[in-house]
């Protein structure tokens, strides 16, 4: 009986299929055999996932047509996003027929018994009969994969930013908040974008989207009113029926986007909703020996239907305790805005000793980092990009809040690392390294316009904070690859848009010279000025003197615009004033919190 694999914690008999992982002897078999291969891309959150469990891979018949006819496959989206990102077919569970070498026959999310018999029986028999067209067209595929009509950036403009932003409003829901109609998912990259376009042009309809959209989300049925923390997603255009499974990665992106809310727009409702969600992550997914969180928590609809009392007398849903990397550092920048928003040193503490867990425990003999730690376990899944991209966004964020000088130390070293190992001939990086097997379709290169406009976003933010080209370089090779295809991306843009908007607007660095202890003030007043693009750098007096900086007074802050630095400020209570002397008529119209 296999083991390795997660299942529905209901009664089932998937466990009856022969499941193999994603691996060369896998495909080796199925070539061996000459049978198609099954893939099964489940989520241990997942429900529909544990109610195919329950019902179609518990099927007698069905157990065996696919033990005697396909071999089987069964990966977790979380541990394996690559994959997932090539065969997902619209939802989880993704069920996907694929021929020896990993070309897609066909496939489905969610099949009932009766539509599962059905199709096991017809792709069986395609399989044995169209074989060598199969082959025929993968290679024709494989030929057209990977190319992009890359531009220049004298293409960049505000066009492009304008495009994604119009795009996006136009699918805002007025009524309820949010954007489309059911279902409703939280999309905090979204959110980032215009909030980051309100604060940076001061249009307040942008500023509305997303203080509605957070309100009708933490009002409604989205978020827990007992517990703390927000559900995946919502089914109804209201919010108020959610798919009960709680997200590190949802809540990474949503307690960023309520910390920047609260820093610059702080009303009480924002404030409760920060700290309850906060609290529900510390108590619930942050492991307090290990430093790590957890990766989510299992939908229960009947539990999170009781009040306190009647819930302490029940058992909480499962929490998955496998840590993925990116999303400890989704997490962990988060906490670094959220110390600046609360003005609550300790938050930031854990954001830092999650960053230096993650050092400690998940660096492979590379220097990058594994994806995903189970308890007692090694770490696994090697050289995965949004991995490298969240940690290194996340190490700029916790310098920019606490000054600490090794996390800029680390993040230009590992910049250095993707760039190497991930980095594109013509611009841009690739989602995978190549460590693992590229089996199947993980031979296609693949630079997906997320990650990759995360990716540029913090070479812009590293460029800006350590006067070292190479990484503005790097993200100008990167925001030029998608100059003409972003808008085909529609919302999955936003990371894109926002690097972009960044490398046009100036670049503006403030420069905090002293301690830590004694710069804190400086760096909060740096984040509340009217830009969302500012860096924050700190650096000692050995550091201030290495980059042409005054030895007084200190501590003192410099407000610089490309690489002009204005005269020393010696209190955070002038840091605006200064500001605006340099870079008022650099920016469309800012706005004061």
């Amino acid at each position: 009986m296999t083991t390795e694999f997660h299942f529905s914690p209901r009664a089932n008999r998937a466990s009856d299929i022969a499941w193999m992982p994603w691996s060369e002897e896998a495909f080796s078999r199925a070539q061996r055999e000459e049978k198609a291969v099954l893939l099964s891309i489940s989520a241990v959150w997942c429900h529909w996932c544990h109610v195919m469990d329950e019902t179609s891979y518990s099927d007698p018949e069905i157990i065996a047509a696919i033990n005697r006819d396909f071999v089987p496959v069964r990966i977790d989206n979380d541990e394996r996003p690559d994959i997932n990102a090539r065969y997902n077919m619209g939802g989880w569970p993704t069920t996907v027929f694929l021929a020896a070498d990993g070309t897609t026959i066909t496939g489905a999310t969610y099949l009932a018994p009766p539509q599962m018999q059905r199709a096991l029986a017809e792709i069986a028999r395609f399989y044995r009969e169209q074989r060598e067209g199969i082959a025929a067209r993968a290679v024709e595929l494989r030929s057209r994969s990977g190319s992009y009509e890359a531009g220049t950036v004298a293409d960049l403009n505000q066009n492009v930013v304008a495009h994604v932003v119009d795009e996006i409003a136009a699918g805002y829901d007025a009524e309820y908040g949010g954007f489309g109609e059911a279902p409703k998912f939280p999309q905090p990259e979204m959110l980032e974008l215009l909030l980051a376009q309100w604060r940076y042009t001061g249009e307040h309809r942008l500023y509305e989207m997303v203080a509605r959209t957070l309100r009708e989300m933490s009002r409604g049925g989205m978020y827990d009113h007992v517990e703390g923390g927000f559900f995946r997603y919502s089914t109804t255009r209201d919010w108020s029926v959610p798919h009960f499974e709680k997200m590190a990665e949802d809540h990474g992106g949503l307690l960023r986007v309520l910390a920047q809310l609260m820093l610059w727009a702080p009303t009480g409702d924002t404030r409760a909703t920060l700290q309850s969600a906060l609290r529900y992550v510390q108590t619930v997914l942050l492991d307090p020996a290990t430093h790590f969180f957890a990766g989510s928590q299992d939908a229960d609809e009947e539990y999170f239907a009781l009040p306190m009392d009647e819930r302490r007398k029940r058992t909480a849903p499962f929490v998955d305790r496998r840590a993925y990397t990116n999303w400890n550092a989704g997490l962990a920048g988060a906490f670094a805005w959220a110390s600046l928003a609360l003005d609550d040193d300790t938050l930031a503490a854990h954001g830092a000793a999650t960053l230096d867990a993650l050092h400690e425990r998940m660096s492979d003999p590379e220097g990058l980092l594994y994806h995903v730690l189970a308890p007692d376990e090694a770490p696994r899944v090697r050289g995965l990009l949004g991995d490298q991209v969240a940690y290194v966004r996340a190490l700029l964020d916790l310098h920019e809040a606490t000054g600490e000088a090794r996390f800029i130390q680390r993040a230009a070293a590992h910049a250095d690392r993707i760039v190497e190992r991930f980095g594109a001939p013509d611009g841009g990086v690739y989602d995978h390294a190549g460590i693992e097997a590229t089996l199947g379709r993980l031979d296609v290169p693949d630079r997906p316009v997320v990650e990759n406009g995360l990716f540029a976003e913090a070479m812009l933010r590293l460029a800006a904070m350590t006067a070292e080209p190479r990484f503005r370089t790097a993200a100008e090779r990167t925001l030029a690859l998608y100059v003409r295809s972003f808008a085909a991306a529609g919302s999955f843009a936003s990371t894109y848009v926002r690097a972009v908007q960044r490398y046009l607007a100036p670049e503006v660095t403030i420069k905090v010279t002293g301690s830590v202890d004694e710069t804190g003030d400086f760096r909060e007043a740096a984040r509340r000025l009217p830009t969302p693009f500012a860096s924050v750098r700190t650096l000692d007096r050995a550091g201030a003197r290495e980059a042409g900086l005054p030895g007084s007074p200190c501590p003192a802050a410099y407000v610089c615009v490309g690489t002009l630095c204005g005269a020393p400020i010696p209190s955070a209570a002038e840091l605006r004033d200064a500001y605006d002397l340099l870079a008022p008529s650099e920016t469309p119209g800012g706005v004061s919190p």
